[in-house]
């Protein structure tokens, strides 16, 4: 079925050639089969350009700060999180309905499974809600099996915790039995649920949070079946601290050793990655999904771009369900990263068609590998994000302006008129058109309210326990036992990420 979009500006390759005036676009096959000049007889006010791609989220329907999360060190943030048991489904179809206005067309859905063991029912529902709303997703199967509460010895934590949830906290503590399981799971997921816009993924969730067996099946499992890797990587200071003492070559040479760098990996964050680290990995092709509203939010610091940009390490960008305004607004947050990683100097650090680069071509191989996305050409996935140019410049006195500055300047999901994936309307006129998101909206936050009524205390539980976990790192005691302390964990004992 042939469909078409006309518009009065197309940046089809945003930064590095200027927009075209006046266009048809025709689409067929979920791919770009015409670009034609319309003479101008049909003027919107409109702007197209690549659908963007968040590189790294965890799906959130209640964002972070309605659940206790309100911005603070990582670990401490991490602890406060009181999460609310819903159907995946639901909170899937919400959390991929607001990226889908926000206009964003693909994203890694780094899952938080409810219960690790029933990841497969869990997957159902994740690719039904992907489905209904119409983004391609990357489901990143959650793997973790050491490390629960702390990085260290988990029983140091105790002592710090009132009495009452120490016998809770001691009951997570399992034998430590590797979690090969996790990672078997992966394949039927894929088996059950792979399709064109639905990739499936390995997620370690870190190194710092994962055994070394398992970490290696993983590695052993994505070169047999040629699957991708998603999983953190030194994301704050703490996770530095801890993987050096305890991995003597090196978290990263270890990595390399067991084969998990390669160009099937993302990893997230690398906000500590060292100039030794960043030719390593850009060596082996990795992908770094750069998240800089959540890395300043939860004081991890600022990821080293500039770094990454001199040794060619190619990076994506990513929400982490941490935007800066607490609004999974992604023009916004692009707008933060430019200015962040810019530089001081009379030449930008990072010129536009880089920024533009990450938030597409390198943010879409996290996706599926491919190197082929971010420019609206015949033959191209038919992805397309549709603003309302005029709303952005609507006070300017002449009509003569850079439509890349236009945008990197004022763009926010409030211009985002029309996203299409694979030449299909996600969004039409400003409104969802596959769910109804108000709706879902509502059931969502009436189930989770009813189920967090049934323990109204949990919330405060969570408050205690981010600052015993705080007293804990202050005292760096995780440090000296870090190598030689077991770090046990039943592999259904976290749901925690970042």
């Amino acid at each position: 079925m042939m469909r078409t979009l006309e518009v009065d500006r197309l940046l089809e390759a945003p930064g590095h050639r200027p927009a075209r005036r006046e266009v048809r676009l025709s689409m067929a096959d979920g791919r770009i089969a015409a670009i034609d000049e319309t003479g101008g007889d049909t003027p919107n006010g409109r702007i197209a350009l690549p659908a963007m791609v968040n590189a790294h989220d965890h799906g959130y329907g209640i964002r972070p700060l309605a659940l206790g999360g309100s911005d603070d060190a990582l670990e401490c943030w991490i602890a406060s999180l009181s999460r609310v048991t819903v159907e995946p489904r639901l909170e899937a179809a919400v959390a991929f309905g607001r990226m889908a206005l926000a206009g964003i067309g693909a994203t890694v859905h780094c899952h938080n499974s409810l219960v690790a063991d029933d990841l497969e029912s869990e997957a159902i529902g994740v690719a039904r809600a992907a489905a209904d709303v119409g983004i391609r997703v990357a489901f990143s199967c959650p793997v973790r099996d050491r490390n629960p509460w702390v990085y260290g010895d988990q029983h140091a934590l105790l002592p710090h915790l009132p009495a009452a949830d120490r016998e809770a906290i001691e009951a997570t503590l399992g034998d430590g039995t590797p979690a090969h399981h996790l990672v078997d799971q992966v394949e039927a997921v894929a088996a059950a649920h792979e399709s064109e816009l639905f990739q499936v993924q390995y997620g370690p969730i870190g190194p710092q949070w994962c055994r070394d067996a398992t970490l290696e099946r993983i590695a052993e499992a994505s070169a047999v079946n040629d699957r991708r890797v998603h999983m953190h990587l030194l994301e704050s200071r703490r996770q530095r601290e801890w993987l050096d003492a305890t991995y003597r070559q090196g978290i990263v040479r270890f990595l390399d050793d067991i084969g998990l760098l390669s160009p099937r990996l993302t990893v997230a964050h690398g906000v500590h990655l060292t100039d030794e680290e960043c030719a390593l990995v850009a060596e082996r092709g990795v992908t770094v999904a750069v998240n800089t509203a959540c890395n300043l939010r939860l004081r991890s610091g600022v990821a080293p771009v500039g770094r990454f940009m001199r040794h060619g390490l190619r990076f994506g960008l990513g929400l982490d369900g941490c935007a800066h305004d607490d609004d999974q607004d992604y023009f916004r947050d692009l707008r933060l990263a430019w200015r962040m990683h810019n530089g001081t100097g009379l030449e930008p650090a990072l010129p536009p068609a880089r920024l533009f680069d990450a938030a597409c071509r390198h943010g879409f191989r996290c996706i599926d590998g491919s190197d082929d996305y971010g420019e609206i050409v015949p033959g191209a996935r038919a992805d397309l994000v549709v603003l309302d140019y005029a709303a952005m410049t609507e006070d300017f006195l002449t009509p003569e302006h850079d439509e890349v500055d236009i945008v990197l300047t004022r763009a926010t999901s409030h211009h985002v008129r029309d996203l299409l994936v694979a030449g299909r309307w996600v969004v039409g006129n400003g409104v969802l058109i596959g769910l109804d998101l108000a709706d879902a909206e509502r059931e969502f936050m009436d189930r989770a309210r009813r189920v967090a009524a049934l323990d109204a205390e949990k919330a405060a539980r969570h408050q205690l326990r981010r600052e015993a976990v705080r007293t804990y790192y202050a005292g760096a005691r995780h440090l000296a036992s870090s190598a030689t302390q077991p770090d046990n964990c039943r592999t259904d004992c976290g749901d925690r990420q970042s």
